[in-house]
């Protein structure tokens, strides 16, 4: 897989062996130049909203203590349209409830929902997803 993007992608995640897994596949695909890893929603909502390089993609997990991922997407829907037109969120998640599929393809912020963990395969229809949105 060539890489795909210019910017860092992050990772929001409670699980630090999640974390690590998605990371090294990110990594070993060459999908991004750099993975910024957010043990919590709130550190992510900061991270946002600071002087930093925004990431190309964030990839959330929805099931978090205290902030949760659809927390979490409520507080980003608030941000400028200038920054939320910039990142692809990709709702990573051990998650297969219907009810949360259903929100979460309601939410236009929302590139794709996928079941965790990352694969090649995954890594694959983000990235059409991604090249399909950029040329829309």
């Amino acid at each position: 897989m060539k890489k795909v993007c210019s910017a860092p992608v992050m990772i929001v995640d409670d699980n630090e062996v999640d974390i690590f897994i998605n990371k090294k596949v990110l990594e070993f695909s060459n999908f991004c130049s750099e993975t910024i890893c957010m043990t919590s929603a709130t550190d992510a909502l900061d991270y946002l909203q600071g002087d930093n390089i925004l990431p190309e993609v964030i990839f959330l997990d929805l099931n978090m203590p205290v902030v949760d991922g659809f927390r979490f997407l409520f507080e980003y829907a608030k941000f400028p349209e200038s920054i939320r037109q910039q990142i692809s969120i990709v709702v990573l998640t051990s998650s297969d409830n219907n009810r949360d599929k259903e929100k979460i393809a309601a939410n236009p912020d929302v590139l794709q929902f996928v079941s965790k963990p990352l694969n090649e395969f995954k890594l694959k229809k983000i990235k059409d997803d991604l090249f399909d949105e950029v040329a829309n």
